[in-house]
């Protein structure tokens, strides 16, 4: 039950899923976005711009980087992050954005990551509502270097409690999974 070969099978069916190379389950989607913020970089004093209406732990998981949350608006119809409105949101200590797909609507990521590369910004999917939404025939979910998931009571599936990390990168995922283990990279070997 603990990092088993259940969790294996799970994290690999949800990989499939999702059509990403790595899944990392997790405690719960909090950790998975703490997880996630920590292995982008960011550190004290950063800015992170998240959506004004979202779950509260797509905001607290900045602070726990001791980082500023940056509450930038909604559209008015999709009630996901409006691109439009970023840039005027970003400022010097600005490191990346994360987005919601509200209610399994999807948010227009091209817009997201055009802002997001325009001015050298993770782009960070919280996903915990995007499972079994479609976007240009893609499954929701992973459409971001690294996302993340909640499997909470409340969500469209549940373990309930439960979260995951998505990544497109070998490195990334080890890292997550070292991280998810206390930093255990190796049999009492904490790194």
């Amino acid at each position: 039950l603990t990092m088993g070969p259940k969790v294996k099978a799970f994290e690999q069916e949800m990989a499939d899923y999702l059509k990403v190379p790595y899944a990392i389950a997790v405690t719960n989607g909090t950790i998975a976005l703490d997880l996630a913020l920590k292995v982008l970089g960011v550190v004290p004093g950063d800015e992170v711009i998240v959506p004004a209406m979202t779950y509260f732990s797509t905001a607290s998981a900045v602070s726990y980087q001791f980082a500023t949350p940056v509450f930038v608006d909604i559209e008015p119809i999709s009630f996901n992050l409006d691109p439009d409105k970023i840039a005027d949101a970003v400022g010097p200590k600005t490191k990346g954005i994360i987005f919601i797909d509200y209610g399994g609507n999807p948010a227009d990521i091209n817009k997201l990551k055009h802002v997001a590369q325009k001015h050298n910004l993770f782009i960070l999917q919280d996903a915990a509502q995007s499972l079994g939404g479609v976007d240009f025939g893609e499954p929701l979910g992973a459409q971001t270097t690294i996302s993340s998931m909640s499997f909470h009571m409340a969500k469209v599936m549940t373990t309930v409690e439960g979260g995951m990390v998505f990544v497109h990168d070998a490195n990334i995922a080890k890292e997550l999974r070292i991280r998810r283990n206390q930093g255990e990279s190796g049999k009492y070997l904490h790194s």
